[in-house]
This record gives structure tokens, sequence and C-alpha cells, in this order.
């Protein structure tokens, strides 16, 4: 339709009208009900950034190469084991020395203690989180946390994030991928302790120190 100008005019029903005002109210709507239960949740966590590993290049042989092998020079591989039995020889009193890994924070040092698994696919919330849900220990035992999950994981004392008591009674900071960590029970007393992981608050399980 248009006007006595030619202008055009542009039209619609109150039917159409009505339609558009309910499908912006559903996407609000949708939109709110996601973000809702987990807003709590990200003000607290926010995502932790991926740990990049550098590929090194394969070692390369110096010297003069033939048919029956190097003749001349050494090989790099061969010059970073004799740096290694340099650095693992023996210290003062006879003793060997060695250096703990850079990042080896999470590492297991000596005997493993009891059990706790940080199950595959924990990170979906809903799935089982950890194995067993419920470990009882005597006091002074030492925990070995493995992380069988594809994402980094925490085992925290307490509710949650929001807990005044939480990480309190102990914390095995961030857990990658495949790494294990240790909680040593020898300071905590004998009682029942909620625990969580602090990035995926909804995994949860208990601690019974006897």
């Amino acid at each position: 339709m248009t006007t006595s100008d030619e202008s055009p005019i542009t039209r619609t029903s109150s039917k159409r009208m009505t339609k558009g005002i309910l499908i912006v109210a559903i996407t609000i709507a949708f939109g709110a009900a996601i973000l809702v239960p987990f807003w709590e949740s990200m003000i607290h966590n926010p995502p932790i950034a991926s740990t990049l590993k550098h590929e090194e290049p394969p070692p390369q042989e110096s010297g003069t190469q033939t048919s029956i092998g190097t003749i001349e020079g050494k090989a790099p591989n061969q010059q970073a084991k004799s740096s290694a039995n340099v650095s693992t020889g023996a210290g003062a009193g006879g003793a060997a020395t060695t250096s703990p890994p850079s990042g080896a924070t999470n590492a297991t040092a000596g005997p493993s203690g009891k059990p706790l698994t940080i199950l595959e696919g924990s990170s979906v919330q809903g799935s089982p989180s950890f194995d067993p849900a419920t470990l009882t220990v005597k006091k002074g035992d030492k925990i070995t946390v493995t992380n069988k999950d594809t994402l980094p994981h925490t085992v925290t004392s307490g509710t949650g994030p929001t807990d005044p008591n939480s990480a309190k009674q102990f914390d095995t900071s961030i857990i990658e991928p495949a790494a294990t960590a240790d909680i040593d029970t020898t300071n905590i007393n004998p009682g029942q302790y909620p625990f969580h992981c602090t990035v995926h608050p909804y995994m949860t399980g208990k601690l019974v120190v006897q």
C-alpha cells in the first residue's frame, strides 16, 4: 500500500505483533533459565587456562656420518645422559641426590597411600565424581588422589566454594589429567569431612577419619 505521494507504508497485524513479542519473551526466559543456576559458580570459578606443552625437535647427531655410523663427535642425547649422570651423582656423604622436575607438585613421592580416584567424565554434572564416594581412613594415613578425567580438578575440604571452612582441613590444589596428589591426614582429627572440587563444585564426596 502507498500514500498519495507513493511512499510505501509497512503495516502488520496485531496477531503478528503478538507472535513477535512472544518469541522474544521465550528467548529471554530460556537464556535466563540456563544462566541463573550457574551464575554463582561462574563468578567464583573462572575458566582455567589450558597448559600448552612445547614439543622439542628430535635430537640430531653431530659429527661425520658414514655408512657404518658416526665416527666423530657425540650425539646430543649422549651428552644429555652425561649431564643427567652428573646431576644425579653422589652428593655429600656418598648419597645419591636428585632434583625433582619442575611442575611436579602433584607427583606422588614414595609409596602410594589410600586410593581416591577422580573418575573419567566426572566433570559432567550428574555423573559419578569420586571412587569411593565415601573414603574411610585412619588418622595419619596418606591418601593418593588420581585424576582419570580429561579436565583438571581438586579435592578440597568443605561443602563448596562458599563454605567458610573450605580448604581449612585439606586441599590438593589443581590436579592435572593423569596426575596424582597426596593428602596427609596426620593433622586431621577423627570425624567426617565433606569435600568438593573447586573447579566443578557439584563434584562432592566425604572423607571419614577414624
